[in-house]
Order: structure tokens, then C-alpha cells, then sequence
């Protein structure tokens, strides 16, 4: 599966008010259907769908040195209509809010019941 994911700009922002001690932790996942490919100015969804964010579940886990990823595991239900899943992002509010990570992919087919459960990693690097 062809897949792009971006941080945004206004994740930067997220990040930089997280270690101040400010923000919302950036765990409430989305997805939509949306074909545009992701870039680091997006601040929403292109086409959301019609579901609720859900509060994914927040882990720090290692990629490549000790504790330098922050995972949130969530789970998407799809409600109402069946859909083709091209995108999916991440925000620090469960409405409205900044946006973290989005990414585009290949579309997963759903019907109304079934789910999708994404993993999301924001790897921090040394510079």
C-alpha cells in the first residue's frame, strides 16, 4: 500500500507547547476520504468523514534510540455509509484543533461495522 505520511507545521507548534507544559496531548484520530496527497501545511482532513474522533491510546516507544517516539494506537468504526479510507490524521482535540500527523494511502474498502486500527508514530530526531 502506497502510503505518505507528514507531520504539519501546526504539529511543530504542538510539540514546542507540550515540552513548555501547554497543550492537549495530540491522541484523538480521524480519518476521511480524501485523495490529495499529505504535505506539512494540511490543518485538516480533505474530506472527513461523518464519525466521531476517537482517544486513541498514548505509548512512547523506541524506533530508533531508547523513548524517542510518541505512538497513539486507535481504533475507527465505520458508521452510516461504507467508505473507501484514503486518509487519516491526528489532533490534540477531539473537535476541531490542531492537527499533528496526516496521512494519504491506498483506500481500505469498509462497510457500515467494520474498523480500521491505525498506529501513529511521531518520531523526534537529534539534530
Amino acid at each position: 500500500m502506497a502510503q505518505v505520511d507528514k507531520s504539519t507545521h501546526a504539529g511543530s507548534a504542538i510539540v514546542a507547547n507540550r515540552i513548555k507544559g501547554d497543550g492537549t496531548a495530540p491522541k484523538y484520530a480521524h480519518w476521511g476520504t480524501g485523495t490529495t496527497g499529505a504535505v506539512v501545511g494540511d490543518t485538516a482532513l480533505e474530506t472527513a468523514r461523518a464519525e466521531s474522533r476517537v482517544a486513541g491510546t498514548e505509548t512512547i516507544v523506541t524506533t530508533t534510540q531508547t523513548n524517542d517516539t510518541y505512538q497513539v494506537v486507535s481504533t475507527l468504526t465505520c458508521a452510516g455509509t461504507p467508505a473507501a479510507i484514503t486518509e487519516y490524521g491526528q489532533f490534540d482535540a477531539s473537535v476541531a484543533g490542531n492537527m499533528l500527523i496526516r496521512s494519504t494511502f491506498d483506500a481500505i474498502n469498509l462497510q457500515v461495522g467494520d474498523s480500521i486500527q491505525f498506529t501513529s508514530k511521531f518520531k523526534l530526531a537529534a539534530t
